[in-house]
């Protein structure tokens, strides 16, 4: 009986996560968006011609005492991103892409971080989310409105051309730093 149990838990538990991944994307090397994968209702408000919802989403668990182990990835969130009927082309498209890599650049950066923090037993919790959000809510989003300023939003061509091989070069050099899980020792 235990194990019917647990196979109705392990059930619910693959049901629950296959729909929370068809929500989301994560970041790979071989994935590239397609205009598909923007399912959001777009925001008529706005002057942009597509918006895109990225993420960092991270978990972390430890024994408290020896070591503590962080997951994170990269998503674009799919029924938060747009685009506006008739705007939608290919440089738009690879535009929404770098913002993408742009987001995966900065979890590598919070991985490297991590490696080369120590964290305390009692406070490695408070220390994390300080890193993550320093890292995310400030370095990132002053490269993406960097980003956005310099291509004018993909209507630079030269410009976007620059800003994609800075990015590819940056996703290169940051490639030890590409594992979804960390474990730390205290």
């Amino acid at each position: 009986m235990r194990w019917l149990g647990f196979i109705i838990l392990f059930l619910f538990w693959v049901a629950v996560n296959a729909q929370q991944d068809s929500l989301v994307i994560k970041w790979t090397d071989d994935y590239t968006l397609s205009w598909n994968d923007f399912q959001g209702e777009e925001d008529v408000e706005l002057s942009l011609a597509a918006l895109s919802k990225i993420a960092i989403p991270y978990t972390y668990s430890s024994d408290g005492e020896v070591d503590f182990t962080v997951k994170l990835n990269t998503v674009f969130v799919k029924n938060e991103s747009w685009y506006k009927e008739g705007k939608q082309n290919k440089i738009l498209l690879g535009h929404e892409q770098l913002h993408f890599n742009i987001a995966e650049i900065h979890r590598r950066l919070i991985v490297k971080r991590i490696l080369k923090t120590t964290f305390s037993s009692e406070n490695y919790d408070t220390e994390l989310k300080q890193l993550v959000n320093e890292i995310w809510e400030e370095d990132y989003r002053k490269m993406q409105d960097l980003y956005d300023s310099e291509t004018n939003y993909a209507r630079i061509f030269k410009s976007q051309m620059d800003w994609n091989k800075f990015v590819a070069k940056r996703l290169d050099e940051l490639k030890k730093f590409k594992s979804t899980e960390v474990t730390i020792n205290f």
